[in-house]
């Protein structure tokens, strides 16, 4: 009988949506590398034993969580779609971001889960909002951003917790959050962003969800015997929710949702 794990690579490119992979094992690890290889962006590997729910973070040995965008120069990221087939078996879809070019035939066969799949070539896209060629303009979102980000720790630090300015301090390897407090036994993780309102920039039901997930991954390894935890979603100007992110926050009170202005003198707690 087949074990029941696999591998989930999980792909973050700012400003573009996150990349999730499953690949069944057993696999052949050279040709989880290669598929890895080609991609760019921050990305974490684990792997999952659904049977007893136990993961295992690979990405030290597989993954990149030294990313960084303003080590690049470019003006499209490539999204590509790899189509795997087996007679038998429903085909395997396979997509994520790359900066270069990938030939059709980089990776012909790909064995998965005891079988091998065969490509059935690839797809490139580019992405209309593949950003950053633009650097200026980057370092010049990141200045609101981490303004606003101090601008909202202070005000945590004016209620008694000690804080971690982690937005900051790992820039787009801060794992989601970007801020946390601590006192006595209350933990706060936060993220924060100082949008405006527009079309182009709304809080959907995804980034709530990309929040609550990273808000778990940093939780595991901590003791939270005693600690009461509390996430808080924080921005800057108000009628930024998508419809759908306001159902989901409505079924999910535990995330507490902030507007705090700029100018807001208003303590958090």
């Amino acid at each position: 009988m087949l074990k029941k794990e696999y591998y989930l690579i999980k792909q973050s490119f700012p400003h573009l949506d996150v990349k999730i992979n499953k690949i069944y094992c057993p696999t052949n690890i050279q040709h989880l590398k290669k598929f890895i290889s080609y991609m760019a962006g921050t990305i974490e590997v684990y792997l999952y034993n659904e049977e007893n729910g136990k993961r295992e973070d690979l990405t030290e040995s597989l993954g990149n969580r030294n990313f960084n965008v303003y080590d690049h120069r470019f003006e499209l990221v490539r999204l590509i779609k790899m189509i795997y087939s087996h007679p038998h078996l429903k085909n395997k879809y396979i997509s994520f971001y790359a900066l270069s070019d990938v030939r059709p035939d980089f990776l012909p066969k790909f064995f998965m889960f005891n079988y091998v799949y065969t490509s059935r070539g690839l797809e490139h896209q580019f992405e209309s909002d593949g950003i950053s060629c633009k650097i200026d303009d980057h370092n010049k979102k990141q200045t609101y951003g981490n303004e606003y980000e101090v601008f909202i720790a202070e005000k945590y630090q004016d209620n008694g917790y000690s804080v971690e300015n982690r937005g900051i301090k790992n820039s787009f390897n801060d794992g989601g959050l970007d801020v946390i407090a601590r006192k006595d036994n209350k933990l706060i993780l936060v993220q924060c962003k100082n949008w405006t309102m527009s079309n182009s920039f709304k809080i959907n039901q995804k980034d709530i969800r990309a929040f609550i997930g990273d808000c778990f991954i940093y939780l595991k390894d901590i003791n939270l015997e005693g600690i009461k935890v509390s996430y808080h979603f924080i921005v800057s100007h108000d009628n930024i929710l998508t419809k759908s992110a306001e159902i989901f926050l409505k079924q999910n009170t535990f995330v507490k949702f902030k507007c705090v202005a700029f100018e807001d003198k208003n303590l958090i707690e």
